[in-house]
């Protein structure tokens, strides 16, 4: 992820209609609190990058999703997609294949 890249989770009811965004920053601790009051079971990873390249994704994305995902597991949150959007179009792993 570069400096221009931005995250968010959108946080999703059971039919997968959006809920919340919430911006995903370094204070993982008002997030998780969010998430625990929102009481959502699904979320989709949402990546911004300024830059003229293709959204596809790094290995960095690649960790952050597999990271995101077992340590929210526990807690019965899952994912629905990870979605990357750039100035080329936009990447998403559900579609690919990658969750």
């Amino acid at each position: 992820m570069t400096d221009t890249a931005t995250l968010h989770l959108l946080l999703l009811d059971e039919q997968w209609q959006p809920r919340r965004r919430v911006a995903l920053d370094e204070d993982w601790r008002a997030t998780m609190d969010i998430l625990l009051r929102c009481d959502s079971s699904w979320l989709v990873i949402e990546q911004r990058r300024d830059e003229a390249a293709a959204p596809l994704p790094r290995s960095s994305d690649i960790r952050l999703t597999r990271s995101l995902r077992r340590r929210l597991r526990p807690m019965e949150i899952r994912i629905a997609d990870h979605i990357i959007e750039g100035a080329q179009g936009r990447f998403s792993f559900r579609e690919a294949g990658l969750l």
